[in-house]
């Protein structure tokens, strides 16, 4: 059972609140450094909120294989040309870059 609001959610409306109604009374550093604050807290309610499909796309991409086992096997060339293992890779940089560099809503 889950508690509501989430705390992905309550980071969120912390990240919110500092970008909308902090954020514009500041100027320089001081602007500077909460509009970096609010961009962490924005990364880390998304990577909450995203938790469950980042796992799942880690063991995806590791497919019973330990990452050292993983790396291992692509340095050495045995995984060359794998469409599983380049489809977990896509899959894993289109979710982690959700989370990084969000596309703005509507583009």
């Amino acid at each position: 059972m889950r508690d509501d609001p989430s705390g992905a959610d309550l980071i969120e409306a912390a990240r919110r609140a500092l970008a909308e109604e902090v954020v514009p009374g500041l100027t320089g550093r001081p602007r500077y450094v909460a509009l970096m604050v609010a961009n962490a807290l924005g990364i880390a309610a998304r990577e909450i909120g995203e938790a469950d499909r980042l796992a799942a796309a880690e063991a995806d991409l590791l497919a019973g294989d330990g990452a050292d086992a993983l790396v291992r096997a692509i340095r050495e060339g045995r995984r060359d040309a794998d469409p599983a293992l380049h489809a977990a890779l896509s899959a894993k940089a289109d979710l982690a870059s959700g989370i990084w560099k969000p596309r703005p809503s509507g583009k």
